[in-house]
């Protein structure tokens, strides 16, 4: 069975995650919305466990052990960093339970009575999880490296600000297909697929560019209260935002901060790590729109340079019409127009498995620790 390589190759880069983030920093804890990596990690095998150890063989004791330690059902976010394991012990552990949850699978495969699609799903419903916490690692990386500051004046470059050029793919008003089908594996709020009316519009080509964004800020665009909501600009004003979180500036020099350190920018490479409100300011400046979830999935197969940022969409995250949950009711039910917004594709850190056009992504919109961008529209 190939998802079970894949699924091993998953845990083999999360222990290699914790052994990069070692003493240091694998108990930091840069945000209050954010679990240390640490806790990630240990979260894995926690979920490992529900679905391979206590679903398929009703074996709860390392799960009943772990229970207090790694469910993000059951502990709050704020105190993740209080109870985690030593790294020598953590790492031993994860290293050790991630290899018997291996040959539990290769043995659940030589059951004859056991249904391969019911085993499948699950494993492939792990690793969509774990490359979920693989990318939020990558996210926690790049904001230690934010905090340390640690750069060298060859990380900065002078990027020439240059206008915002709408360059639109145009849709027609039609029928359109949204949503996953089980032929492949998809979480439950990708599901299920129907059709839909949807308006002509009109949705760029390539995602918004750090050249771009300069000429944003060099005319002002975060100083000018009219092209920012209400809501957008007293979140501005309060965290005294004033340029994306990653940007770095030096006698009129810009670095990016990377989970890796500090870089030179391109100007051709997207903008990331800006709130749905920086973006909704930077549409409202080009009097165009941030496009519905819909239009893009719509669009995706005329769309530029997909999957090098996560696009924010204008609309709350929402379950499709006869939405069942699976495989439990927390998975997305709570998130379902709870603030949080819809975001598309995915960024250049993301693992390939969840690099498709039904996945959806979901934050609240003052968040930009997340490798967030986005393109415009028009509807």
């Amino acid at each position: 069975m190939k998802v079970l390589f894949i699924l091993q190759e998953k845990q083999k880069q999360l222990l290699k995650k914790l052994n990069k983030s070692k003493n240091e920093v694998y108990k930091v804890k840069v945000l209050k919305h954010l679990s240390p990596i640490g806790w990630h990690i240990l979260h894995c095998l926690y979920v490992e466990c529900v679905w391979i150890r206590s679903y398929f063989f009703n074996d709860n004791e390392l799960l009943n052990r772990l229970k207090e330690k790694a469910d993000s059902n059951t502990i709050n976010v704020i105190y993740r960093d209080s109870n985690i394991p030593e790294f020598k012990e953590l790492f031993s552990l994860c290293e050790k339970e991630f290899k018997i949850n291996i040959t539990l699978v290769k043995n659940l495969i030589k059951r004859k009575t056991l249904k391969k699609q019911t085993l499948s799903y699950f494993i492939n419903f792990l690793i969509n999880h774990h490359c979920q916490h693989l990318e939020t690692i990558e996210i926690i990386l790049t904001l230690i490296n934010l905090n340390k500051k640690k750069y060298f004046d060859d990380a900065f470059f002078e990027i020439e600000p240059k206008p915002y050029k709408y360059d639109p793919v145009n849709i027609k008003e039609d029928y359109y297909a949204i949503g996953a089908d089980n032929r492949n594996f998809c979480f439950d709020n990708e599901k299920p697929k129907f059709k839909k009316l949807i308006p002509s519009f009109s949705i760029a080509k390539m995602l918004i560019n750090i050249s771009e964004w300069s000429y944003f800020l060099k005319s002002g665009g975060y100083h000018k209260k009219e092209f920012w909501s209400r809501t957008g600009w007293a979140w501005k004003t309060k965290n005294n935002i004033s340029k994306p979180l990653n940007w770095i500036y030096k006698n009129n020099k810009l670095s990016i901060c990377t989970s890796n350190g500090f870089k030179k920018p391109k100007g051709k490479e997207p903008v990331k790590h800006i709130s749905y409100f920086e973006l909704q300011a930077f549409a409202n400046w080009q009097n165009l729109k941030i496009p519905h979830e819909f239009q893009w999935e719509i669009s995706f197969d005329k769309l530029n340079n997909k999957f090098k940022a996560w696009e924010w969409s204008n609309n709350l995250f929402f379950p499709y019409e006869n939405f069942i949950p699976y495989p439990y009711k927390e998975y997305s039910e709570p998130w379902f127009k709870n603030n949080y917004f819809t975001l598309k594709g995915a960024s250049t850190l993301s693992e390939k498995e969840i690099k498709r056009k039904t996945f959806r992504n979901f934050y609240q919109p003052d968040k930009r620790f997340i490798f967030s961008g986005g393109r415009l529209g028009n509807y």
